[in-house]
């Protein structure tokens, strides 16, 4: 792999900001873009050069933005048209990319493309949705036997054309047909139309639900509840004409077509579910599908902190998407319980965490919050602002959450950015208004100003890590290699990135005691270490072995 040919989102580190919780300047309680535009000194001081939005389109906020119902807008919100104007030119005055989310799926059931598919079956867009007749005699049992997602049936019944509309996720959130051309024509001029304005590219929701089955048979049965990220199988359903369809995969490469015909390049990041080996078709055979999916896979294995799962999941990962492919690695989002939790808010943990993702082949995603480690807060699904949280409103959430193993509600995810010890944390211009989102009481020790103020702080390992990154072109385009640990696999990761004739070392220590591990080379320069005091490697004491004290990360040369 030859460094000079590597683009720009082969190297770059995202931020994920959910505007509805990033920072609120007009004070009714709710994030915005202009909260974003006057935060940009600290995304730039953090280190990040790109920074992913969740949905602020027009949107009835049934999902907080994932259900659109104008694609081409900015929901008032949120702000202005020119309020998305002025921050785009801004972030890239700042030589800083801008990746949208783009809700390709679905569009709301208040969008207008379907009321006027509702309104009749003669309708020139009835077919930009999914209709069926019913089954039996009545028509009124869904046309087959397909779940969606929360749970329950995939299909809407409206008694004015006696038919049934299908959805993949919420009933209110309709999937478009992608068989009907002008669907296709329409979304793929939507794309064009953000990217014209200057965006740098596009996180896809639920990518791979894009196609069903064009018979629409019933499912299979399996005896599985819940997914994985090895297998979409759910609620005793197979997802076998749903998701993941080869119409799909050849989708992705319609999609990288249109991204294609602009310059500079820009960028596709899909949201799929599956085994890794599954997932690489969406890049396509000749890497001219997406340029990224997400690897959740790696997302649930790494809180594990069992560094022999650990390797082995990157292993399948650098086997399955070798050079030119481009891996994602990722610890959180909008829909996933932050991972510091996950820990049992172990700060060491966190930094070591960091340390690797930051450090592999591949582009990292940091999930606003993160960088300071902010946590799950608990929620009563009764309170629950999140739609999947209100279906299950009448389930004990202790005993649910214990025995199946996450949340029933996104809400834990979501909170407030906690910027100071302010009250709410600094998140609105006032302070007395009610957030969107409770903000815990923890903001008070967990904030971005406490944090900036001192040395061994997670919000300055960050920073330290992403200044080191950004120093060494090994660490942004080098190729990767596990090293040999003699004996040390249960406890530690070591690894090399090299470019051309550079190398960097990196060394994680999972143990909770110290190690002694044999250095690669005679001479090693430190760069990081998870410790802020520690400031180089003695080798001579240890005869030749490097010692990392207990969940120490280093990165040398």
């Amino acid at each position: 792999m030859s460094g000079d040919n590597l683009k720009w989102w082969q190297k770059t580190v995202v931020y994920q900001i959910y505007p509805r919780s990033f920072k609120d300047t007009t004070g009714n309680g709710i994030g915005d873009l202009r909260g974003v535009f006057e935060n940009l000194n600290y995304l730039e001081g953090l280190g990040v050069e790109t920074i992913w939005f969740n949905p602020f389109f027009n949107s009835p906020q049934g999902d907080h933005g994932y259900d659109v119902s104008d694609f081409r807008s900015v929901d008032p919100v949120y702000g202005t048209m020119r309020d998305f104007d002025e921050l785009l030119n801004e972030i890239h005055n700042r030589n800083m990319k801008i990746v949208l989310d783009l809700v390709l799926n679905h569009t709301s059931d208040e969008h207008p493309w379907f009321k006027e598919s509702v309104s009749s079956r003669e309708n020139s867009k009835r077919d930009w949705y999914i209709w069926r007749d019913g089954k039996k005699t009545s028509g009124r049992k869904p046309p087959n036997n397909w779940k969606a997602i929360p749970g329950g049936s995939a299909w809407r019944y409206f008694k004015n054309t006696d038919q049934w509309v299908y959805f993949h996720f919420l009933p209110f959130q309709p999937d478009l047909n992608y068989r009907t051309p002008e669907v296709k024509k329409e979304m793929f001029n939507t794309i064009r139309f953000w990217l014209e304005k200057g965006v740098d590219g596009f996180r896809l929701d639920m990518l791979h639900s894009i196609h069903e089955d064009a018979k629409l048979r019933n499912d299979e049965f399996c005896l599985k509840l819940l997914p994985s990220e090895k297998n979409v199988a759910s609620l005793f359903r197979k997802h076998k004409y749903d998701l993941n369809l080869p119409e799909t995969f050849d989708f992705a490469m319609e999609l990288r077509k249109v991204m294609d015909e602009y310059e500079p390049e820009r960028f596709l990041v899909g949201e799929v579910f599956g085994t890794v080996e599954e997932l690489a078709k969406y890049y396509g055979p000749n890497n001219n599908g997406l340029h990224s999916v997400f690897l959740f896979e790696f997302t649930s294995t790494a809180p594990s902190f069992k560094p022999r799962k650990i390797s082995r999941v990157i292993s399948r990962i650098e086997k399955a998407l070798p050079p030119p492919f481009t891996p994602t690695y990722v610890y959180g989002n909008h829909d996933r319980d932050r991972y510091i939790s996950l820990i049992n808010r172990n700060i060491q943990k966190a930094k070591l965490l960091a340390t690797m993702q930051l450090t592999l082949r591949g582009i990292p995603f940091i999930y606003y919050g993160e960088e300071i480690g902010m946590s799950n807060v608990d929620f009563k699904l009764k309170e629950s602002q999140d739609p999947i949280g209100q279906k299950f409103s009448f389930f004990p959430i202790p005993l649910i959450s214990k025995l199946i193993g996450f949340s029933l509600t996104r809400d834990r995810c979501r909170t407030p950015m906690q910027w100071n010890s302010e009250l709410n944390a600094g998140f609105s211009v006032d302070y007395q208004i009610k957030p969107w989102l409770k903000v815990p009481e923890t903001y008070k020790k967990i904030n971005v100003a406490k944090q900036e103020k001192n040395p061994s702080s997670v919000l300055n390992c960050y920073k330290r890590l992403l200044k080191t990154r950004k120093a060494n072109r090994s660490l942004q385009e080098g190729k990767f290699e596990f090293l040999t640990q003699n004996g040390l696999k249960k406890k530690c990761l070591a690894y090399r990135r090299y470019y051309f004739n550079e190398q960097i070392f990196v060394f994680l220590n999972f143990y909770k005691k110290e190690i002694l591990i044999k250095s690669p080379i005679n001479d090693p320069n430190l760069l990081f270490s998870t410790l802020s005091n520690r400031v180089a490697l003695d080798l001579e004491t240890y005869n030749g072995n490097i010692k990392l004290t207990p969940l120490e990360g280093i990165i040398f040369k």
